[in-house]
């Protein structure tokens, strides 16, 4: 199908793409516009997207089915502009002793990434951790995903089927618990790497034309990518997270190769003078033994984070790539909490979800994907799937 010469929107999210997109690639603001260049009314429009919506999200039809239930009118403009939302194909999905579950997905061009279902403790609420990249370009010491480097960006469509299958996962095995209503960029990837798809991504999550999830319960964490802060205030409704994990520059600069270019006056710079009004970051901070766990360390911390409107969560180290960092005792990690709640500064700990299936901060990419990566040829892509694997 060729595509039409269109009309330039008023103002476009993304930019006019060269060929039909999938429907959570597109951003819902601008594929209503779209529709209506090409032949829709705008009520007529906003229907047919509220349709496909409830289609996709709500009653799982298949997209021929649904295209069928649009007007004649609505069902042409959108075949123009749409085609059917991307599925991505699990191939393990498994559950920890905690109700943790880890999905390991197939992309159309054989690549795997992994998503994560997190129960809270109390069973009050469902996290998913969403991925935003194959593989990790930003290398950090701690983490098994920077073991493969990058490989390629995700789409917003990839990143939006994953909140679908671990929908499905969740439905399937644990429909006694309360249903995934929290989502977070914590997965495979750098999220500020790949901004414009995650920044769209998260529209569709967030709309009412979309998965119609409250912007306030997305939160996307950054290594510390200091001068694409601003971008993502202005492209993304959403909290942002900062992975922190030392207060120093001469320890993030060893763990965290990101450091050397954005140094942590630099990051704090950009978020006192990017962080919107009333809003506040929430820091993630690693906690080694022996490395970065010491009071010494806390006062240090402390001062790092003075005059930033900020929550801490603080993270027992999971094990990972390098065994020289691991956990602290019990007691040093309560007592580095009592440190900053003494001055004033809310912190909590997280408690490990999901470790003994690799599904713990810092070990996605683990031993099921590097089985695989070990069976890539040379292009990077599973030789047993073939770079055309059925979805």
């Amino acid at each position: 199908m060729l595509w039409p010469m269109l009309p330039t929107a008023p103002v476009l999210h993304q930019a006019t793409p060269a060929t039909p997109l999938s429907l959570d690639s597109w951003h819902p603001d601008d594929l209503l516009e779209q529709l209506v260049l090409v032949g829709c009314r705008t009520q007529q429009a906003r229907q047919a997207l509220l349709q496909l919506a409830k289609g996709t999200w709500q009653t799982a039809t298949p997209w021929p089915v649904l295209l069928a239930t649009l007007g004649k009118t609505a069902r042409k403009s959108v075949e123009l502009l749409v085609i059917a939302p991307v599925e991505l194909q699990v191939t393990d999905d498994r559950g920890s002793a905690d109700a943790t579950r880890k999905l390991l997905l197939r992309t159309h061009d054989g690549h795997l990434i992994e998503t994560v279902v997190i129960p809270s403790t109390t069973g009050t609420r469902t996290t998913v951790c969403l991925s935003s990249q194959v593989g990790c370009g930003r290398r950090c010491t701690f983490c098994e995903t920077g073991r493969s480097g990058l490989i390629r960006n995700l789409t917003a469509g990839e990143i939006v089927a994953q909140l679908r299958q671990a929908q499905r996962s969740w439905q399937r095995h644990s429909p006694e618990l309360a249903p995934i209503r929290n989502v977070v960029f914590m997965g495979m990837g750098e999220p500020l790497d790949n901004l414009a798809e995650v920044a769209t991504a998260v529209a569709v999550l967030t709309h009412d034309r979309g998965a119609g999830l409250s912007w306030r319960h997305v939160t996307v964490s950054t290594v510390g990518v200091a001068h694409k802060i601003s971008a993502f205030f202005e492209q993304v409704q959403a909290h942002l997270a900062v992975s922190l994990h030392a207060p120093d520059d001469a320890r993030r600069s060893e763990w965290m190769p990101i450091n050397a270019r954005c140094d942590l006056a630099t990051l704090k710079s950009a978020l006192l003078q990017h962080l919107p009004p009333g809003r506040e970051v929430l820091v993630e901070y690693i906690l080694f033994a022996d490395r970065n766990s010491a009071l010494a360390d806390a006062e240090l911390l402390c001062g790092w984070l003075a005059g930033l409107p900020v929550r801490v969560n603080l993270i027992p180290a999971n094990p990972g790539p390098d065994p020289q960092l691991g956990a602290p005792p019990a007691e040093q990690v309560w007592q580095f909490q009592k440190y900053l709640l003494d001055r004033g500064i809310r912190a909590m700990v997280r408690h490990p979800h999901g470790r003994d299936i690799g599904g713990a901060c810092g070990q996605l990419a683990g031993a099921h994907r590097r089985e695989a990566v070990n069976r890539q040829g040379p292009d990077g892509v599973d030789e047993d799937a073939g770079a055309n694997a059925p979805l």
